[in-house]
């Protein structure tokens, strides 16, 4: 069974409240086999489906963030349509070179990303 982060998210979430996958998926409006498919990585989490959860287990503003963070990393993909071309060219770039850049450089992009 694959394994990504909003998966652990949601089973860390779900001990939490000491609750199974068909507690959380009927709380949430969702079918277990969605909930199981989206933990797997097999599905993608709409918004409506993560502002529920954040809602209905009363996330913390640090807790959504977690949330959304491993729901991004877990799609690994970005609809860059919303972005002029220059700037899709950019993110491309950034993309195809960044496994090239030493730590030192990861740390200090991450640090003008979090400014």
């Amino acid at each position: 069974m694959s394994t990504v982060p909003i998966g652990k998210f949601l089973r860390r979430l779900r001990i939490d409240y000491d609750e199974r996958l068909f507690d959380m998926a009927k709380k949430v409006g969702v079918s277990s086999a969605f909930l199981s498919a989206v933990e797997n990585g097999h599905k993608k989490a709409s918004n409506p489906l993560i502002n529920k959860i954040s809602k209905i287990y009363n996330l913390t503003p640090s807790q959504k963030a977690d949330l959304y963070d491993d729901v991004a990393i877990s799609q690994q993909d970005l609809n860059l349509s919303a972005f002029s071309q220059e700037k899709q060219q950019a993110i491309i770039m950034f993309a195809i070179k960044f496994d090239g850049l030493s730590e030192s450089q990861h740390n200090a992009i991450k640090r003008i990303l979090e400014e």
